[in-house]
């Protein structure tokens, strides 16, 4: 057999270039697979995870040019919906799901648009208070502190005073209305504002474990207009946790609480 193209002998059939004698008959050789090498893999998923960081840093310019512009809004209808989703995450782990209460979700979302509106103006007041008596140049540690300590004896008792009167007041009025007609509210107000001042102590020493902690990093490295977001990042848990305070966990024993969780 007489073949133009150059043959190399082996032992075994004839090879001829770019194809390969077997039985007689001519196959193409298949060609064999390049590897990728590591460092494409490498690139590619640094295109990801670069495209990944690209969309979450313009989505943070879009949000810190939004809080600037329309700081009450934004910051408003961001606690508003941490709270209704955290509430009614509540109410479906601590119940069956069956006896969903809308109401009382509905006025932890109220509470949320109203504690926005306190938490914007008194930081700024205690900002711009703090600053004039302590400047941040001079030591930025004690300016740091001082607002702490002031903010967790005047803010934030008014804060959680405040939680339980608007949502325990919404969630009864709503509930009753519904059912047996509307109650009197000067009546309703007083009960929720007594109940509210039995609640309060024992709240704060919970809320003294966590949030001087927090605010102390939060006041010490964030600006003043990301400051509610750190707070509303954490309210994604603690929301949830003063929903079920509010609703029979504070009279719970701390061993029937863990028992709960």
């Amino acid at each position: 057999m007489m073949l133009r193209s150059s043959i190399t002998k082996a032992s075994g059939p004839a090879t001829i270039v770019g194809r390969r004698i077997i039985g007689g008959r001519n196959h193409p050789q298949h060609p064999i697979p390049k590897r990728i090498p590591f460092s494409t893999h490498r690139q590619q998923a640094d295109i990801v995870s670069g495209g990944f960081l690209a969309s979450i840093g313009r989505l943070w310019e879009r949000y810190t040019a939004a809080i600037i512009a329309r700081p009450l809004l934004v910051k408003a209808s961001t606690a508003s919906c941490i709270f209704f989703v955290s509430d009614s995450a509540t109410q479906n782990l601590m119940g069956d799901g069956s006896d969903y209460d809308l109401a009382r979700s509905g006025s932890a979302a109220s509470f949320g648009v109203v504690a926005t509106g306190w938490l914007h103006y008194w930081w700024s007041f205690l900002e711009v208070a703090v600053e004039k008596r302590i400047p941040a140049a001079s030591s930025r540690f004690m300016n740091t502190i001082t607002k702490v300590v002031v903010d967790q004896l005047v803010g934030a008792p008014i804060y959680i005073y405040t939680y339980y009167v608007i949502t325990h007041f919404g969630k009864e009025y709503m509930s009753t209305a519904s059912t047996n007609g509307a109650p009197d509210p000067s009546l309703l107000f007083r009960d929720t504002c007594d109940r509210a001042t039995e609640m309060l102590p024992p709240t704060m020493l919970r809320h003294w474990t966590l949030w001087p902690a927090v605010h102390t990093l939060n006041f010490y490295y964030n600006p003043l207009h990301h400051r509610v977001l750190v707070q509303n990042l954490v309210l994604v848990g603690w929301s949830a946790y003063l929903s079920h305070l509010n609703n029979g966990g504070l009279l719970m024993t701390p061993e029937e609480e863990v028992e709960v969780a």
